[in-house]
């Protein structure tokens, strides 16, 4: 990735679901977004931005709804893309967004899924997986309430506190890793190898897309904790290997 690595961190810690916005991106958001969507695209994803004030509808009658912005991003897959890269990729435009203080919300059901593909221009073989308005937010910060690291990693706080330091920063920035209706489908394996995250359930067909938004978060909070790596990936887990520790 191009950007900075500890803007993205950063932006992990202010990052929330916004779901009433008070305006829309000025042009120059609206030019730095457009910029981040080209360069984060790739291996089968596109960021694509649209505007139409119909696209959000609630989930039940008025509750979810999204309001006061017609502004959106599109994520976009291939048929073969890896739901993996489409989380990976699309978290972190929503952390680039975060970094331009522009309030985001992952959304994957209460949209309307026909108007959006009339909205965005779709090659053969694309579909939008999701989407995520794009406006200044006209709500707080509200963080939502996170499983602990003990219960994701089936380690106590004496053995989590025991653990080298880069990994304790990647767990904590894993922990607050966005999640199809919050519900954290992963659990988490430190090891002398490094990180490990095993998706633990399909939730409601996004599981790999969230699984892929963690990995970013493992990758932040690893650089923040002044290492780097690779990630050595199956279809319900990843590996973070650090660099010059991979197996060839």
């Amino acid at each position: 990735m191009t950007f900075n690595m500890e803007r993205w961190h950063s932006a992990t810690q202010a990052r929330f679901s916004v779901r009433r916005y008070q305006a829309e991106p000025g042009e120059e958001e609206l030019a730095a977004l457009e910029e981040a969507a080209a360069r984060i695209s790739g291996r089968g994803v596109r960021i694509v931005l649209g505007q139409d004030e119909r696209l959000f509808k609630p989930m039940f009658l008025w509750y979810g709804k999204i309001a006061g912005t017609k502004r959106f991003a599109a994520f976009v897959a291939k048929a073969d893309a890896s739901p993996h890269s489409l989380g990976y990729m699309g978290e972190a435009f929503i952390l680039e967004a975060t970094a331009l203080g522009i309030g985001t919300c992952w959304v994957g059901v209460s949209y309307k899924k026909k108007l959006a593909q009339s909205l965005v221009p779709l090659e053969e073989g694309e579909r939008i997986v999701a989407v995520t308005p794009l406006g200044v937010a006209a709500e707080s910060y509200m963080g939502r309430p996170r499983k602990s690291l003990e219960e994701l990693t089936g380690l106590s706080q004496e053995e989590l506190q025991a653990l080298p330091e880069w990994q304790q920063c990647a767990l904590s920035c894993a922990r607050l890793a966005p999640s199809a209706v919050n519900k954290q489908p992963w659990r988490f394996l430190p090891s002398e190898k490094g990180i490990e995250l095993i998706q633990t359930g399909s939730n409601f067909g996004y599981g790999g897309v969230d699984l892929g938004i963690a990995m970013l978060h493992i990758e932040l909070g690893a650089a923040h904790g002044g290492v780097s790596g690779t990630w050595q990936e199956t279809d319900g887990s990843a590996l973070f290997v650090l660099d010059g520790q991979a197996e060839g």
